[in-house]
């Protein structure tokens, strides 16, 4: 088919959003998506939950929820500008308290431009298992895929729908998110893991692929 002239007639409105950049990456993922995580057959009741860029506290609430001990901090306390949110540690007190606790599994959405530093760290000093929340496509790149190999990574578990994840200040604007255009990952690192990662889905109805 050949188009002559100029195209006429309306155009559809686009529905995804540009949001101003946050400094500090702080995206916000829906609840969700660790809710059916905490799921899965690798978490049980009672294990001690770490998230150390906890942000709001979106994952040390699911944490608890679901029967474990959810702990949180962050460079920055911004879980204070959310109603009802108690047991998390300002930076000194976390750095005070860190040696002397040990925790189960370390889950959290980290700061993308840091992930793979983020990521040794929370392998090295989870005493179970870490759990990450990041860009699908984070599989791929050379030196990625080469670590990523080399590590005890379990698994890797594709969220369906694409979740939005909206910048903090838009949450605490009022904004709502709308639909997600980037494809997200549970990146799930079992110490001591030494096969084949697996592959497959949380979706948001509860069900497993």
């Amino acid at each position: 088919m050949t188009l002559a002239g100029p195209l006429r007639g309306p155009l559809r409105k686009r529905e995804s959003h540009m949001w101003e950049r946050e400094a500090n990456d702080h995206y916000v993922e829906p609840a969700w998506c660790s809710e059916r995580l905490f799921e899965l057959p690798l978490f049980r009741p009672g294990m001690m939950i770490l998230d150390p860029a906890c942000g709001f506290g979106t994952i040390v609430e699911s944490a608890m929820r679901a029967g474990m001990c959810g702990f949180g901090s962050d460079v920055i306390p911004r879980w204070r500008a959310i109603p009802d949110r108690a047991g998390y540690y300002d930076p000194r007190e976390f750095e005070e308290m860190w040696p002397s606790r040990e925790f189960d599994a370390i889950v959290s959405n980290p700061p993308f431009k840091v992930a793979r530093e983020f990521a040794e760290l929370a392998i090295e000093r989870s005493g179970v298992l870490a759990a990450l929340l990041l860009p699908a496509n984070w599989v791929q790149g050379m030196r990625r895929s080469r670590w990523l190999a080399a590590s005890p990574l379990h698994s890797v578990l594709f969220i369906c729908p694409r979740p939005s994840m909206p910048p903090g200040h838009v949450i605490l604007a009022g904004g709502k998110p709308g639909n997600g255009t980037t494809d997200y990952a549970w990146f799930i690192w079992v110490k001591g893991y030494d096969g084949t990662p697996q592959i497959g889905w949380l979706h948001r109805d509860g069900e497993r692929a």
